[in-house]
């Protein structure tokens, strides 16, 4: 046998292990031959002879370890997430069909290729947002095995194989985490500070994930209500580290020609082009034959399908029992529908479900979470038909038979707390506490903190009390946090905490509480190391005016080099006229110093120095620096100095350029020097050529950008088009969300609020724009839509419409008791 190749990295010894033993006659009795070391295993191309393996102690024992590492090159692509493609009669394909390049996959679009390149040379995370069945997860295999066929990849079914990998010695690994919503759920959840460790020198780690949209949307929105918990902080904290490309759900005109040209030697492509109801990618992945497959099921087998997507996207994420999909069904059918149903109705329609399509998928596929082989645990859902049911769906409440199913069958407590939490934001308390009591049992902190919550909502003060002596001795390390979290804005609760050494608690004080009282809660807790306190005492020191107290304290920490205090000291220093110690600073190299220092020259009128100092640190990437720089150039006239900044690359000058050419009636030369750097991806140039191009009413460059997929240019063609009240194609192109609000203007301006109802309603849930315009219009029916979407704030919304017309004690039931099941309002006592 030929001696395998080597991996190098943490898991794999520089040079293959051999053992001899010579007999007597020369002869080799006890030999390995081929091995290789790859972390904890060993791979044998032969073994002569008796061989006696001795484990080191501490080694990790193989059921603990979780996956071990592959090359991606050897990676089964399938296994990583890549939909299994159709399958056509006739000769034999590739498992996989050829590969459309992405505009994603160029600079300029996105530039995936050279983000996955920077982030493997010096750590880093990279997040592909898009729908199911979009083409991401395909994306991302073949940039990753572009960039580093070679590294190893490691696919881990959980945050705690994540953590795992901190045991490790640094090497080059690329971790992937497809379905990146499957990793950040309940207090095991993965963490920003876990990602932080792994990705911290000397390690070279590349961290890959998908993400679907309404999970993106909803981590990343702004925490805007103070009294609310922050839900989803910690998801939030995590995706601030990742470089974000969005995969749109269509093919751009450019791809659609690459595709073709690929298709010649492809049928599948060929068959997939020839779609108009789907796009390529959707076709290749079997979604018209899973649409079709839900669209003609028999009322059983639907009632199975819409249960599971239900399960899905109310937070299910382990495999769904059987039992529990039957014990759900009902409700989900017509009482003749019921009447009807053969005795073996439930196995006909799991035989519907399961069925495979055109090869590459099923709309229910088995699955199993334990080790048991033969065994699965369940089905679990193809996701673009969760997508498409959910859609369908999702103004539509789940049966009473389906909440009761999931409190007596749905084993994992995670998904019984992300269960609890979904019914919870849709107002239905009643079902909510069960699932949420069984996660409690299971010894949930984040639970037990969201149980209590409830309970306080309901009145419940024993239910509360209850959850608060459980987290108050639960030895879960979170449970500080979490006791702290339940007892909200109860300042006196909360001090309370805090008088009892509750960490959490005294942080919170500091960053939520009275400054003199956080100052001096800092003042007493302050560790010598903990820099993060030392720049929040300087923050509130600076909020009650002494700025004196302040300084210093930012001064030791630019001193241990904190990097996030520099700028703060410099403007600081502006304020207070220190000029002296700016020009220290930034002759040591400080750029916040540079920029505040040129910037009270300038207001002092010594305008010439300030160039001096800005020009001095141009174009080395501090964007402040350039903007400043550029700015002064316009005020001063020199614009020959400008368009020559402008010409060698520097996108601020370049901006502050084609304005001035614009105002001297050159818009084509404004035009020609913004065009090669918003193509080269300079956002703020592509928002500012965009911008240019509709004041000067350019709409054939306009559009021709928007068609190539530039969002900025599409985003001023639906301003041009609404300024000239063309409603309906402008709403056709509004497709990226910062382009809602100006549609929604404009229809209510018109006197549509049907319109912008209806244009909202169609493309966000959560969208507090959508709730404002519903609540100021007294719209009940539509709020009441948007709590059964599971938007947490429309019931206070529709509370303020009841109360406003009068119907106090509706809106006090709605606030304090919820919904039922079937979305009434619960009898109030």
């Amino acid at each position: 046998m030929a001696e395998p190749d080597r991996i190098s990295g943490p898991f794999a010894s520089a040079e293959p292990r051999r053992s001899t033993a010579p007999a007597d006659d020369g002869t080799v009795t006890n030999r390995l031959t081929g091995t290789v070391i790859g972390g904890h295993s060993l791979q044998i191309g032969k073994v002569v002879g008796d061989v006696l393996v001795v484990t080191p102690s501490g080694a990790v024992p193989r059921a603990s370890r979780g996956p071990e590492p592959i090359r991606v090159r050897d990676a089964d692509p399938f296994r990583l997430g890549v939909h299994r493609p159709i399958r056509l009669t006739g000769p034999a394909t590739p498992p996989l069909p050829g590969y459309v390049p992405r505009d994603l996959d160029v600079p300029g679009h996105g530039g995936l290729r050279e983000l996955i390149g920077r982030a493997a040379d010096r750590s880093g995370f990279v997040l592909l947002v898009g729908g199911s069945s979009v083409g991401k997860t395909r994306s991302l295999y073949e940039a990753v095995l572009d960039r580093v066929p070679d590294w190893p990849l490691l696919h881990p079914a959980d945050a705690e194989q994540v953590e795992r990998l901190l045991e490790l010695p640094p090497g080059p690994l690329v971790l992937w985490l497809d379905e990146l919503q499957n990793h950040l759920a309940g207090e095991h959840g993965l963490t920003a500070a876990t990602l932080r460790a792994l990705m911290a020198p000397p390690r070279q780690v590349l961290v890959v994930a998908t993400l679907w949209p309404g999970y993106y949307d909803a981590y990343t929105a702004p925490h805007t209500s103070p009294k609310e918990d922050d839900r989803y902080r910690t998801e939030r904290d995590l995706l601030k580290l990742a470089e974000v490309v969005h995969v749109p759900t269509g093919l751009t005109a450019a791809e659609r020609e690459r595709a073709r040209q690929i298709a010649v030697t492809d049928e599948r492509l060929r068959t997939a082009l020839a779609s108009t109801d789907f796009g390529l990618t959707q076709v290749i992945a079997g979604a018209p034959q899973l649409v079709h497959r839900w669209e003609s099921a028999d009322p059983c087998a639907r009632a199975v399908l819409a249960a599971a997507a239900d399960l899905t996207v109310l937070g299910a994420r382990s495999a769904l029992p059987e039992a529990l999909l039957r014990s759900a069904v009902p409700g989900y059918c017509t009482p003749a529908e019921r009447a009807a149903a053969p005795a073996d109705w439930f196995e006909q329609a799991l035989a519907y479900v399961t069925r495979e399509l055109l090869g590459a998928t099923a709309p229910l596929r088995p699955a199993s979470d334990g080790q048991e082989m033969g065994r699965p645990d369940g089905y679990r859902m193809a996701d673009y038909l969760v997508q498409h049911i959910g859609r369908e769906r999702r103004a539509t409440p789940p049966p009473q038979s389906f909440w009761d199913a999931c409190a007596e069958h749905l084993r994992d407590p995670a998904d019984a707390r992300r269960l609890g939490t979904s019914a919870v934001a849709r107002q239905r308390f009643a079902v909510a506490v069960p699932l949420l009591r069984r996660a409690v049992e299971a010894g949930s902190a984040s639970a037990t903190q969201e149980l209590g919550t409830l309970f306080r909502t309901m009145g419940d003060q024993l239910g509360a009390e209850e959850m608060a002596h459980l987290l108050s001795t639960s030895e879960h390390p979170d449970a500080p946090l979490y006791r702290t979290v339940l007892a909200g804005w109860d300042f006196e609760e909360i001090l309370d905490l805090a008088e009892a050494g509750n960490e959490y608690a005294v942080s919170h004080l500091i960053e939520y509480g009275d400054p003199q009282l956080a100052i001096s809660l800092l003042i007493e807790e302050i560790e010598p190391g903990d820099l993060w306190s030392y720049k929040r005492l300087a923050e509130l020191f600076h909020d009650e005016g002494d700025d004196e107290r302040a300084i210093p304290i930012l001064e030791m920490l630019v001193e241990k080099e904190y990097d996030d205090a520099i700028s703060f000291l410099a403007e600081l220093l502006q304020r207070s006229g220190r000029l002296d110690r700016l020009w220290e600073l930034t002759d040591e190299g400080y750029f916040a110093a540079a920029y505040f220092l040129a910037d009270a020259l300038h207001e002092k009128g010594r305008t010439d120095e300030a160039l001096d100092v800005l020009e001095e640190f141009a174009g080395e990437g501090y964007r402040d620096i350039d903007s400043l720089l550029a700015r002064l150039l316009v005020e001063r006239g020199d614009f020959d100095a400008l368009l020559e900044r402008a010409e060698d690359g520097d996108v601020d000058a370049a901006v502050e350029a084609a304005e001035w050419l614009r105002s001297r009636g050159e818009a084509d030369r404004a035009v020609a020097l913004l065009t090669p750097l918003a193509d080269a991806g300079e956002v703020y140039a592509a928002s500012s050529l965009a911008g240019l191009l509709r004041r000067t009413t350019d709409e054939a460059r306009l559009r021709a950008r928007a068609s190539a997929g530039d969002e900025w240019a599409a985003r001023e063609l639906v301003r041009l088009l609404l300024a000239r009240g063309e409603f309906d194609e402008a709403i056709r192109h509004g497709t990226d969300s910062r382009t809602h609000s100006d549609i929604v203007d404009a229809l209510v301006a018109h006197g549509d609020v049907d319109g912008a109802v209806r244009f909202l309603m169609e493309r966000s849930d959560g969208d507090s724009r959508l709730r404002d315009l519903l609540r100021e219009h007294g719209r009940v029916d539509d709020l009441r839509i948007l709590i059964d979407r599971g938007d947490r704030f429309a019931a206070d919304a529709l509370a303020d419409v009841l109360a406003a017309q009068g119907k106090e004690a509706e809106a006090r039931s709605l606030r304090t008791r919820g919904l039922t099941s079937d979305g009434h309002l619960t009898d109030t006592p």
